[in-house]
């Protein structure tokens, strides 16, 4: 009888079909929580992609010598940088990761930037060759209320919140306000 159990190997059928069921109950206990963790982690990655949006078109403008600008789409949803030529290097739709602007916060439209021209539902934050930020009609950014800087809110569908601020100085900095 000895021998028998020294030379066996694997597993048993039995053995298989009860360690394939205790990991498929762990798998779906998972699954709620899971949602949860990648909707949260979208949207803290679409505040740190609009973060370096902004970003980009500083260092562009810095780097070229040129002004450059991010244009806020809130229509439809859309971030854009656009180099001293004018032309698009960069975008981002917060469609395709579950994302809007927060229409409760801000001017009404998820922005807290002076819109200038408020008919075409686009907000520039330009950047001039040193790269302090200007809004649209290249004055300084004046920071609303008691913040430091003029932001940027962004929600998910689940409602939680990130915002992006940019201070007038040029500081750009994101984190979570609500959920």
């Amino acid at each position: 009888m000895t021998g028998y159990v020294r030379d066996r190997r694997g597993l048993t059928v039995v053995e298989l079909v009860i360690a394939v069921a205790i990991v498929a109950v762990l798998v779906t206990a998972m699954i709620p929580g899971l949602g949860l963790w990648l909707s949260h982690h979208r949207i803290k990655g679409v505040a740190g992609d609009v973060a370096s949006c902004i970003r980009l078109a500083q260092m562009m403008a810095v780097e070229t010598n040129q002004t450059c600008r991010v244009e806020f789409d809130s229509g439809a949803g859309i971030v854009r940088v656009f180099d001293g030529g004018g032309v698009a290097t960069r975008t981002i739709t917060l469609a395709e990761s579950d994302a809007q602007f927060d229409n409760a916060e801000g001017g009404g439209n998820g922005l807290d930037f002076i819109d200038h021209a408020p008919v075409d539902g686009l907000i520039n934050v330009s950047f001039n060759s040193r790269g302090i930020p200007r809004d649209e009609q290249s004055s300084p950014l004046t920071p609303p209320g008691g913040q430091d800087g003029q932001r940027v809110f962004l929600e998910n569908s689940r409602g939680e919140g990130y915002w992006v601020e940019v201070t007038p100085v040029g500081n750009v900095r994101y984190d979570k306000y609500k959920g």
